[in-house]
């Protein structure tokens, strides 16, 4: 696990095929990890979906914190027709998202509470 700083703005950049950000989590009471292993069993369990990002977070005594309050995800939506997952417990979940428009690209906006999910989409 590596641990993402948050930017200035508390953003934390996992960057990624798709450019993901996380927004909206407190940088006082948690840190972000890039997981590595997580994004391997999505990847094996679910091989027909492009898993994308995987991230852990931790409260500051190193905890990790399965659910905490809303935060926002935001990536780079591809064209055509998009679901975006979340993987956790070895199930695919459905996420639902908005679409914004950021410096000429579609981003996908989704609120989450969980605290270690890996990020899939289809196709």
């Amino acid at each position: 696990m590596a641990k993402v700083n948050p930017d200035k703005d508390g953003k934390y950049k996992l960057g990624g095929s798709k450019d993901t950000d996380l927004e909206g989590i407190d940088v006082k009471k948690y840190d972000v990890y890039t997981d590595d292993e997580k994004l391997a069993a999505a990847q094996r369990d679910f091989g027909g979906y492009t898993w994308f990002a995987s991230y852990t977070i931790k409260d500051k005594n190193g905890n990790v914190v399965r659910e905490l309050p809303e935060y926002t995800i935001k990536l780079d939506k591809p064209e055509g027709n998009f679901k975006l997952y979340y993987y956790l417990d070895q199930a695919a979940n459905p996420l639902s998202y908005d679409t914004e428009d950021k410096d000429g690209k579609k981003r996908a906006k989704a609120k989450l509470k969980i605290g270690d999910p890996p990020l899939g989409s289809v196709p």
